[in-house]
């Protein structure tokens, strides 16, 4: 009796809902940033490290006092070891000439055992890139979406009808690349048996 009552039930939801099919798509797209960020670390194990140390050992680089954002104190084998980390933006077009510094940086401490250099960088998209990157992408999305809805309702059979439902799009930042999603469904009409 249970089983029957869940399917009428289920069978009653089927009935209410309009045909439609959905289709999921994305682009991935190139984005041009404004800013790189670098993660700089110099790693010092004299006796007394400052920060004015640190920055004098960075200043070929450009890098302050005011763009430190960690102080890390370690003993390794021994030794005590502070590491300073640094967050330097710069504009994107001056992104290789500050890690050409840095790597003119680093080849002068080579010869320190006292001190050394490593670094990473990320260009992230601030919020205006990533709002022109949805709105270049939406457009082609919608269209690939109804593409991939049409194509799903002729293997059903059916013709498709007007966008119903159109999901929020989301907009994901990787490096350089941003990928931007969206799902719609659409209304499909069932052909009429031959």
């Amino acid at each position: 009796m249970r089983y029957a009552l869940l399917l009428l039930t289920a069978a009653g939801l089927f009935a209410q809902q309009p045909n439609t099919v959905a289709a999921s798509v994305s682009i991935v797209q190139p984005v041009t940033t404004a800013n790189t960020i670098f993660r700089i670390q110099l790693v010092d194990a004299t006796q007394s490290p400052t920060v004015d140390t640190a920055v004098t050992a960075l200043t070929p680089v450009g890098v302050q006092a005011n763009q430190l954002t960690n102080v890390d104190v370690a003993i390794s084998q021994g030794f005590v070891l502070t590491t300073f980390t640094f967050r330097l933006v710069v504009p994107t077009a001056e992104a290789a000439a500050t890690r050409d510094k840095l790597i003119a940086v680093q080849r002068t401490l080579s010869i320190s055992q006292t001190q050394g250099l490593g670094w990473t960088s990320t260009q992230n998209p601030s919020a205006d890139e990533l709002t022109t990157a949805l709105q270049q992408a939406l457009p082609a999305l919608l269209n690939l979406a109804r593409q991939r809805a049409t194509l799903l309702a002729q293997a059903m059979n059916a013709t498709l009808g007007a966008l119903q439902t159109l999901s929020t799009p989301s907009v994901a930042a990787e490096g350089p690349t941003v990928t931007v999603s969206l799902s719609a469904a659409y209304a499909i009409t069932a052909a009429p048996p031959q």
